[in-house]
């Protein structure tokens, strides 16, 4: 194993594990009446459409893919035919994940999977694009975002109904795209921008040492700006707000740091959470490279798909047709996810010894190469 991907696989073991937290936490506690009424304070963290906690994993799967794409494309070094080969690799899996997505989202209604491939398949067509053209289409993306969440709000309060933007299923071209693009839980406008932050890191990954301690220092800056204007403007607007005031709830949306208002702030604070993350978990590895704990995480790591896709079948077996489980609280919630990683860790460290790649990793790498 490469020290070199060390940090990547990592990383995405301790991404999995909170997107199985809060996917456990939502089917079993959000789809029926169990709704927490006094929640405690690991509840609110933990709650998955508004917790703290609710976006920092998924997003840093996004970055850590996007860091990926960049040393897939560096390999190419510079040669057309090369470059081409990844390009069509790159859209290859890409139509390899949405696929499987589009066929998980029918029994795990909100998986990232589609949004995934459609990430790829856009990387393939801006692999080489410079810098600058990266940062200008992640700002857009993050100003379009921004741009339909405030003009759905306006149009509220002219009484005018924007629910043909969320539609209940990707049961027609129109509705598939506006999810996969503007809607549900992770659509590209603004979850690109996370995954050319990740593109722009991976074209620096090599050289990562050299501005790691400057890379976290800006994005702790850049979080708590972010929590601390949206703090201010509550508190400002706090009365006016609960009274339904106009302005009020603009600025509240303006300063918002919620993962469905897509604002600004949010995509900032977003960035900066996992950006910090990511170099606290690069000194990790480079610290303790040869530990076993970083060679368990890494094993397990390189196999994320195959889990992925595991603790969706573990929990419709387990809740849905066993009846094992029944909803209580993030207690349990957070001891079946925990029982499903732990085994998910034991798993993938005794496979990949004896097979290398999981099962759904072969797939994937047998499409796309």
């Amino acid at each position: 194993m490469k020290f070199r991907h060390a940090p990547l696989d990592v990383a995405r073991t301790i991404a999995l594990f909170g997107i199985i937290v809060l996917n456990y936490h939502g089917y079993l506690n959000f789809h029926s009446a169990n709704v927490p009424t006094s929640p405690s304070v690991f509840e609110r963290w933990w709650h998955p459409f508004e917790g703290v906690l609710a976006n920092p994993f998924p997003v840093g799967f996004v970055m850590v893919a996007g860091i990926g794409v960049a040393i897939l494309v560096a390999e190419a070094n510079g040669d057309a035919r090369k470059l081409r080969e990844v390009r069509w690799r790159l859209a290859r899996r890409g139509i390899f994940l949405f696929t499987l997505g589009y066929i998980i989202e029918w029994i795990w209604p909100g998986t990232i999977l589609p949004y995934f491939g459609a990430l790829f398949v856009i990387a393939g067509l801006i692999a080489n694009w410079s810098r600058p053209r990266l940062i200008a289409l992640a700002i857009v993306a993050s100003l379009v975002a921004a741009g339909i969440s405030w003009w759905r709000l306006e149009q509220s309060f002219r009484g005018n109904l924007t629910v043909w933007l969320s539609p209940s299923a990707p049961d027609s071209p129109r509705n598939l795209l506006i999810r996969l693009f503007v809607d549900y839980t992770h659509p590209i406008f603004p979850w690109l921008s996370f995954f050319v932050f990740g593109v722009l890191l991976g074209r620096s990954y090599d050289r990562i040492s050299a501005f790691a301690t400057k890379l976290l220092a800006s994005c702790i800056g850049l979080v708590g700006f972010s929590y601390a204007l949206n703090s201010i403007v509550a508190s400002q607007t706090d009365g006016d707000a609960r009274n339904g005031l106009a302005d009020a709830l603009r600025w509240r949306r303006l300063a918002s740091t919620q993962p469905f208002d897509r604002g600004l702030l949010y995509v900032g604070a977003a960035l900066g959470v996992v950006g910090a993350a990511f170099v606290i978990v690069w000194r990790f590895c480079e610290k303790f490279e040869n530990s076993l704990v970083v060679r368990l995480a890494q094993t397990t790591g390189q196999m994320t798909l195959t889990v992925y896709l595991a603790h969706i079948f573990v929990y419709n077996l387990i809740v849905n047709q066993l009846g094992l489980v029944k909803p209580s609280g993030l207690d349990v919630a957070m001891i079946m996810s925990i029982a499903v990683y732990l085994a998910a860790i034991v798993w993938a460290n005794w496979w990949q010894p004896k097979y290398g790649r999981g099962p759904a990793e072969r797939l994937y790498r047998n499409f796309g190469g």
